[in-house]
C-alpha cells in the first residue's frame, strides 16, 4: 500500500509495512530526506534560513539534547526521560505542553538547530540522515558547522545566554567544530551523556527552577 501526503506545499510518497506505518518515522519519511543529498532539499534549505532570520528563542537558558532515528524526536526514549525530568523539576508548562522557563533545541545532523516545538513538523519529523553520514564528508561538516555557528550567534543577539548541552559523543564531534568557528558563544555547561540516568542533567537543571522566562526580563 502506497499513501501520499503533503506537508507545508512539499509532496511525497510514504510506503507501509504490512499495513503499518515504519515505527521509527510515525508521521511518514520523504524520500527527499534521506541521506546527504537532503542538504539540497528546498525544505532544508527553508528551514536554515528560517533558523537565521526568524527564530527566536522564549527563554535566555537552552537545554541541547540530541536527535534521533525516531521521528519526531519527542517520541524518542531519552526524550521521554527529559521530558518526566523537567516536569518534576517545574519546568515544563502542562497546559501548553512544552518547555517553561527554558528553552530545549535539539541538535540535527541536518537541520541544525529544532525546537521542541517545531519537533514534530515537516521536515524535522520526516528524514533520515545518521551524525556519521556527515562527519565523514569533511565539506558538509563543515558547512553545517559554520552555519550552526552563525545561528547560535543570532540567538545570543536575542536573548540567548546560557546552554546546557547534553549530547552523545558523535553529536559532540558537530557541536565543537561549530563552536570552534563562532566568534561569540554562550556561557556553556556540558553534561556527560548517558543511557543509564538523567542524574548529571538533573543536577544542571536544578537551579533553573526558578529562572523567569525571557519575555519577563525584558
Amino acid at each position: 500500500m502506497v499513501a501520499t501526503t503533503v506537508r507545508r506545499g512539499y509532496r511525497y510518497v510514504v510506503r507501509k509495512e504490512n499495513g503499518t506505518w515504519p515505527p521509527r518515522h510515525h508521521n511518514g519519511l520523504d524520500p527527499g530526506l534521506v541521506g546527504p543529498r537532503a542538504f539540497e532539499h528546498p525544505a532544508v534549505k527553508e528551514w536554515w534560513m528560517w533558523l537565521l532570520r526568524e527564530y527566536r528563542p522564549r527563554a535566555s537558558v537552552a537545554l541541547v539534547t540530541p536527535c534521533s532515528s525516531v521521528k519526531p524526536y519527542t517520541r524518542s526514549p531519552t526524550s521521554r526521560k527529559i521530558r518526566g525530568l523537567l516536569r518534576r523539576l517545574g519546568l515544563w508548562s502542562a497546559e501548553e505542553s512544552r518547555p517553561e522557563g527554558i528553552e530545549w533545541l535539539y541538535l540535527s545532523d541536518l537541520l541544525l538547530l529544532v525546537p521542541y516545538e517545531r519537533a514534530e513538523t515537516y521536515p524535522a519529523c520526516c528524514y533520515e540522515l545518521a551524525p556519521d553520514e556527515v562527519l565523514r564528508r569533511p565539506l558538509i561538516a563543515y558547512t553545517v558547522a559554520r552555519v550552526l555557528s552563525t545561528v547560535v550567534e543570532r540567538l545570543m543577539e536575542h536573548g540567548l545566554e546560557r546552554l546546557i548541552v547534553y549530547l552523545p559523543r558523535k553529536h559532540m564531534e558537530l557541536w565543537s567544530m561549530a563552536r570552534e568557528r563562532a566568534a561569540k558563544w554562550p556561557e556553556e555547561t556540558i553534561v556527560r551523556f548517558s543511557i543509564f540516568g538523567l542524574g548529571g542533567l538533573r543536577e544542571a537543571l536544578e537551579p533553573l527552577r526558578h529562572v523567569p522566562p525571557l519575555q519577563e526580563l525584558l
